[in-house]
Parts: structure tokens; C-alpha cells; sequence
């Protein structure tokens, strides 16, 4: 597998790191940026032809334009909706980020396996001043119990969105059946996670998994969180009765 990455922020610069361990990695360009780590998988480019998938964490680079054009997959760690160019029929895995892409598939997964009767509750943080009422919701350390405020609510879900004003951030999804509740919790440094999520984006790109078009990580949630997991996501899980 061969990806051209397009850094800007520390998130990229991590997501390098990360993605020199995946195994099936043949390739890693960075795009016209010098190049000093002696992996040979790792060179400096200034064209991403020939390579599998394109991934940046700059909705306004300049190497999309490119990539679209030679028809490459692009993987974005923001959403589509900043996107500067118009990418047509290209695949395109956008939110490729802690909650867009870890969490919302975690919540996708969870629910498929809890099933249609199961209500569930998807909480996440964000940059902010912590609340001082609202919805409880409990992190793993270091994040910790939060406030947080609904964001989204249906008949069966539940989105709450906790601030925090901190380096660390988190994710839960917990269902709650007849029989019992099940939680699963992320914490960690919030530069390290967005990383995850964004190189597990590259790899799910890279293996062809994304068709034309543009779509989200919760469309391939069980291909994408396999990747987060071998790339270093750690998930702590709880279960209790009800």
C-alpha cells in the first residue's frame, strides 16, 4: 500500500508516525516537505501519482486538486462540507477524526450488535469551558466524569457533546438492552486519537475499501476500527445487567 500524506498539523505529523507501523505499508510521501526519519518507506513527493490514496489535514490544500484530478482517493480529517474543491465521482472518505470517524463508527457498530431495540447514547468531548450542569457522562482517566449537552436526540439515541479544557479527550457509546448495558470508553491525548483516526482513514482508503463518491467512516465501520485497533486505538469495555 502506498500513501501520499499531506501534513500541517501536528495531527499529520503523529499520523506519520503511526502509519510506519502498519505492516502493509509500502510507501509513505510526504507531499513537499523534506524528509529526515532513514525508513526507507518514508520520501519526500511533489506528485501523487501512483499512489493508492491521498490524505491531508488541510480541507484547503492544494495536493486535493491533484489527487481528484488523477482520480485517487482522498481521505480528510475534516468533514466534506469545507472541502475547496469539487471531487465528482472520486472516492473520498471524509471526518476522518475522533468523532466522526472513531466514535460515530463505534455507535454503528454497537448498535448493529445490541440491535434494532437497544437505546444508545453516544457521548463525546470538544474544546471548552466545562459545564457545570447537564448530562452526565463518565470518561475513562484521565478525562474523567464530565457535564455535557444534548446534541442529538431520537426515539432510541442520544448525542451528547462534554467540553473540556484540556490536551486529553474521549469518546463512549453505551446500549442499554432488556438484559444489560454495555459501555465502551476512549481517553487519551486528543492530538494522539485524531491521529488514529485520521491514519486509520489512509488505510481504509488505501486498501480500496472506499467506493466513488464521498462517504464517512461509519460506513466501514468494522474495516476502519480494524485498522484504529492495529494501528494503537486502545477501547476499555464494561458490562453490567439491568
Amino acid at each position: 500500500m502506498k500513501i501520499a500524506l499531506d501534513q500541517t498539523s501536528e495531527i499529520a505529523v503523529r499520523a506519520v508516525r503511526l502509519l510506519l507501523g502498519e505492516p502493509t505499508l509500502n510507501r509513505l510521501g510526504i507531499v513537499r516537505r523534506d524528509v529526515k526519519d532513514s525508513d526507507p518507506r518514508l520520501v519526500r513527493i511533489d506528485r501523487v501519482a501512483e499512489f493508492d490514496a491521498v490524505v491531508t489535514d488541510d480541507p484547503e490544500s492544494a495536493i486535493l486538486a491533484e489527487a481528484v484530478a488523477a482520480g485517487i482517493p482522498c481521505v480528510l480529517w475534516a468533514d466534506e462540507d469545507v472541502l475547496a474543491v469539487e471531487t465528482g465521482a472520486v472516492p473520498v472518505l471524509a471526518g476522518a477524526n475522533l468523532v466522526t470517524g472513531i466514535g460515530r463508527s463505534l455507535a454503528e457498530r454497537e448498535t448493529g450488535v445490541a440491535g434494532p431495540s437497544a437505546e444508545v447514547r453516544f457521548s463525546w468531548t470538544e474544546p471548552g469551558k466545562p459545564l457545570r450542569s447537564g448530562e452526565p457522562v463518565t470518561f475513562p482517566d484521565p478525562v474523567g466524569a464530565r457535564w455535557g449537552a444534548r446534541r442529538r436526540m431520537t426515539n432510541r439515541r442520544l448525542e451528547v457533546a462534554a467540553p473540556a479544557p484540556d490536551e486529553w479527550a474521549g469518546v463512549v457509546v453505551q446500549t442499554t438492552t432488556d438484559a444489560v448495558t454495555h459501555t465502551l470508553g476512549i481517553a487519551d491525548l486528543a492530538t494522539h486519537l485524531e491521529a488514529i483516526a485520521l491514519a486509520s482513514g489512509a488505510v481504509t482508503a488505501a486498501a480500496g475499501l472506499v467506493p466513488s463518491g464521498t462517504h464517512h467512516p461509519e460506513e466501514f465501520a468494522d474495516d476502519y476500527l480494524l485498522a484504529a485497533l492495529r494501528i494503537g486505538l486502545d477501547i476499555a469495555s464494561f458490562t453490567s445487567t439491568t
